[in-house]
């Protein structure tokens, strides 16, 4: 019944890689996906200011 209720679940959108991760493991997950979520973009706006507007997940240096 828990596939069955995934593939309604996944129809239709893209689900979010962290909270994938998250429910993988049946173990505590001391860092909600919504947080690291937003520590990730806050990474991404600062690396983007101190290095003229580019993104770092696509900068090579």
């Amino acid at each position: 019944m828990s596939a069955t209720r995934a593939a309604l679940a996944m129809r239709g959108r893209n689900p979010d890689v962290l909270t994938c991760i998250a429910n993988l493991s049946n173990d505590e997950v001391f860092t909600p996906p919504e947080v690291a979520s937003k520590m990730l973009d806050t990474v991404a706006d600062v690396w983007a200011a101190d290095h003229a507007g580019s993104s770092i997940w696509t900068d090579s240096t």
